[in-house]
C-alpha cells in the first residue's frame, strides 16, 4: 500500500513539473527552449531579489536571453499553480533584467 502511494505520488508531481515546463513556454511565445538551471542562476535571481528554488522553471533564447517562472505552491495555489515570471536580458556581458513580466494564476483544477 505504501509502496502504492509512493509511485502515486512521484507520478503525480513528474506530470506537475511537465505541466509547469509547458506553461512557461507556452506563455514566453516562440523560440524558447526550457534549460534544466543555466550558470548564470544565482546572479539572475539576485537581481530580482528572488531566492533560489528548485520548482524555479528556466528558458532561454539564444546566449543572452532568459525567463524564470516561479509557481506559487501552499493552500491557495498548490500543485501546478502558476505565479510569476521575470525576463533576463545580456547586453555588452552584463545581465539585466526587464522586470516581472506577467502574473498567471490559476483559479482552480482544469
Amino acid at each position: 500500500m505504501r509502496i502504492t502511494l509512493v509511485l502515486l505520488s512521484l507520478v503525480l508531481l513528474g506530470g506537475c513539473a511537465e505541466r509547469r515546463v509547458s506553461e512557461c513556454t507556452k506563455l514566453a511565445g516562440p523560440g524558447w527552449t526550457a534549460l534544466g538551471q543555466p550558470p548564470e542562476a544565482k546572479e539572475l535571481l539576485g537581481l530580482e531579489n528572488l531566492p533560489a528554488d528548485s520548482e524555479l522553471v528556466w528558458l532561454s533564447k539564444g546566449a543572452d536571453q532568459r525567463l524564470v517562472c516561479s509557481y506559487a505552491r501552499g493552500m491557495t495555489s498548490p500543485g501546478c499553480g502558476g505565479s510569476v515570471a521575470y525576463s533576463f536580458v545580456r547586453k555588452n556581458g552584463q545581465w539585466a533584467s526587464r522586470g516581472q513580466l506577467f502574473d498567471v494564476c490559476e483559479t482552480g483544477p482544469d
